[in-house]
């Protein structure tokens, strides 16, 4: 898949993950809600990533891991998925969200 970098709600730059949010029409995603371990390009370097998709309220959202430089927004980020690795649940704090997070992001680098 391929999208457009477009701003965000800032969640995951808040709790220390910032992500991608790409526009891409719900259409053209055959993939179920949940993580996934994947692999990015962009600006022609490649990245291992976390994918997460929300049907929700719809969106996809790229982590790029281990990446450092500034905000991209308007730049086209590709993303090839290589496995799920967690489904998405609800939670009632933001500690049990940033500690799923970090449970994803290890499975990920498993995978990868």
């Amino acid at each position: 898949m391929k999208g457009e970098v477009i701003h965000g709600d800032g969640v995951g730059k808040k709790l220390g993950y910032p992500t991608a949010n790409l526009d891409i029409k719900k259409e053209k995603i055959k993939l179920s809600p949940g993580v996934y371990a994947a692999r990015a390009v962009l600006n022609a370097k490649k990245y291992n990533a976390s994918l997460v998709i929300q049907e929700k309220v719809w969106k996809v959202e790229v982590h790029l891991l281990d990446y450092v430089g500034e905000d991209f927004y308007g730049a086209y980020l590709e993303v090839a998925v290589v496995e799920k690795v967690s489904e998405l649940i609800p939670f009632k704090t933001e500690k049990e969200l940033i500690e799923k997070i970090e449970r994803d992001i290890r499975k990920v680098r498993e995978v990868l």
